[in-house]
């Protein structure tokens, strides 16, 4: 029986790109940590600097797209419930339109078509990084709050159609969302300081109370080396 060939796999090239989020954040860690080192050249601190900068960059740009298909995910079925009844209603309305001959009518009909193009736009270019509010939605349907916001964000898409200009858009709504992002890293950067501090404190007490505990140097009293 002849040997059999081993099979030879190519190892994927891995690149700061293709990096995951926990590996990116490695990277700026080891990087933060080899700054701090004593007797650094003007070289080596000036290329570690420009390469912590463009980790934390990627890691934005990582973080944002994460965010993205996050949103996506969670509200993938009521968008597409949205979808399904606002395709129908376009379908009906346009069928209406070839029947009618009433020009009030015919005005009326264009314009609950104009709406409904409206609603098919705010279902597929709704800012990514919100929470999205449903159309047709189960429950609060009537909540004032609810739909000021709906109409907010459907007012900056009859602009966006206007214009013809859906790109600006969803540039508009990736600031948004990297906005959102560098709060939380703020956020999670103090709170890390915060955790960094109060260990560094608890650590400071133990010691003291190691040092200022009586039986520390022995329970001798001083009567006893006279």
């Amino acid at each position: 029986m002849p040997p059999t060939r081993r099979k030879i796999t190519k190892k994927k090239n891995v690149t700061i790109d293709n990096m995951s989020i926990s590996a990116i954040k490695k990277k700026i860690h080891d990087t933060e940590r080899s700054l701090r080192r004593e007797n650094l050249t003007a070289k080596v601190q000036v290329d570690s600097e420009r390469k912590l900068k463009a980790y934390k960059l990627i890691l934005i740009d990582k973080k944002i797209v994460s965010e993205e298909k996050k949103m996506s995910t969670k509200y993938r079925k009521v968008k597409y419930f949205d979808r399904v009844k606002t395709d129908r209603a376009i379908r009906k309305a346009e069928k209406q339109l070839l029947e009618v001959k009433d020009q009030q009518e015919k005005d009326d009909t264009l314009k609950k078509l104009f709406d409904l193009q409206v609603d098919q736009n705010y279902i597929l270019h709704f800012p990514k990084g919100r929470k999205y509010l449903a159309l047709y939605p189960t429950s609060n349907g009537d909540d004032s709050d609810m739909i000021a916001k709906r109409n907010e964000i459907k007012d900056l898409i009859k602009k966006a159609m206007k214009k013809n200009d859906f790109d600006s858009l969803n540039r508009q709504s990736r600031e948004e969302i990297r906005a959102k992002v560098l709060r939380k890293m703020e956020k999670d950067k103090k709170k890390k300081k915060s955790i960094v501090r109060k260990n560094e404190s608890s650590q400071a007490d133990r010691t003291n109370k190691i040092i200022t505990d009586d039986g520390f140097f022995g329970t001798d009293n001083v009567n006893d080396c006279k």
